[in-house]
Order: structure tokens, then sequence, then C-alpha cells
């Protein structure tokens, strides 16, 4: 009897390390890498002093049906720390999906409820204040002879800045976002656009230019 019990424990161990290990194999599979970059061709004529953005409201589509949905999704990618470029998705399960969709900026219920902690913290340097409420995106530095300086965002009717963008993507695992900066300024007039520091039209329409530019590497 005392025999039997001994097996009895010792195949419920077996059995409970295995289950542990076969879940801990599945989370390290289901997770997905999310990297962050921006292409930006710096060179004598023109630098970069400081360049951050949100991207918030993450989903996972197929078909055209959001199958995943990230819980407290603002993240703040920000150049100058590599931390913020990059995060990961925690699946309980695999999902299968075919597009991500996220936006550029935080929606008008971030923007009415008030200041948060995390990365919607005003000590991050993107808030404004309660009636203009956060910079959706930020972009300071020098196209030489010209100074320039984009902070965009504004969430109230008629000129609201944040943008809905999808991307088709076939990797289950890792997603490669890139930003192209260099194609941003590029149609940018900088002799007769290169201060932006407040809501409005101009701030709409180039926060719609910036949502073209978005793209994911396989």
């Amino acid at each position: 009897m005392i025999g039997q019990l001994k097996i009895l424990k010792w195949l419920f161990i077996f059995i409970f390390l295995a289950n542990y290990s076969i879940s801990i194999g599945q989370k390290a599979t289901n997770d997905i890498l999310i990297n962050i970059s921006t292409s930006v061709n710096t060179n004598d004529s023109l630098s970069i002093d400081k360049l951050k953005f949100y991207l918030s409201n993450f989903n996972l589509l197929k078909e055209g049906e959001i199958v995943w949905t990230e819980k407290k999704s603002y993240h703040l990618v920000d150049i100058s720390k590599q931390k913020s470029q990059s995060f990961t998705f925690i699946l309980l399960k695999s999902i299968e999906f075919d597009e991500v969709q996220f936006l550029l900026g935080t929606d008008s219920l971030t923007n009415t409820d008030g200041v948060m902690g995390g990365d919607l913290d005003p000590t991050k340097g993107m808030y404004w204040a309660w009636n203009s409420g956060y910079i959706n995106f930020k972009l300071e530095g020098t196209s030489s002879p010209f100074p320039f300086e984009f902070h965009l965002g504004g969430y109230a009717p008629p000129f609201q800045t944040v943008q809905k963008i999808k991307l088709q993507t076939t990797n289950r695992n890792r997603l490669n976002i890139g930003l192209n900066i260099t194609d941003f300024l590029n149609q940018i007039d900088l002799t007769k656009t290169h201060k932006i520091m407040s809501p409005g039209k101009e701030a709409q329409q180039l926060s719609i230019l910036l949502s073209t530019l978005f793209s994911i590497s396989e």
C-alpha cells in the first residue's frame, strides 16, 4: 500500500512538472515581440534632436475581424530610449492573424479622462493641458538652415489628429513596424512650415501624412 502511494505521489509530481513545462513553452511561442524603428537619413544638413510619439489601442485582426486586443494599450516611443522601441504582446493561446491595427496618438477618451501614469504621465513631456490633451507626435531638429518643431496633437472636432493604421503581416512571432521620418520631412516645405505647436488644421494634415508612412518589414 505504501509503495502504491509513493508511485502515485511521483506520478502526480511528474504530471505537474510536465504540464508546467508545456505551459511555459506555449507562452514563449504565443508571445509576439514588437519592434518599432524610425528611418531618418541624418547628415550635415539634417539633425534630429527629439523624436517621440504614442502608439496605442493595438489589435490583431483575421480577415478584417478583431481576434485580440491589448489591454491598457499605450506605448510612448522615444528614439533616445532604446527600451521604449520594443514591447511584447502576451497571448494566452496561439492566435491566427493577418493584420495589426493601432492608433498613432491617443484617443479622445484618454484625453478627456485626465492624465494618467506610466507612459501617459505628464512628466514624459507629451501633455499640453486638459483642454488640449496629449501631444501625439513630437519631432524637433534642424534641416539647415531651418530649425523645426512639430508638436502634433488635438482631440477636439473638427481637427482630431489621432490616426488609425492597419498593416498586413504574415509573421506570427515578431512584428517590425517602421516609420519613415525622412519621407515625412521631404514632403514638407520647411521654408513655409517649420513650427506647429498647437492643435489645428496643419497638425491634422501632418498627422494624416504620418499615418501613410508606417510599414512592416517581414
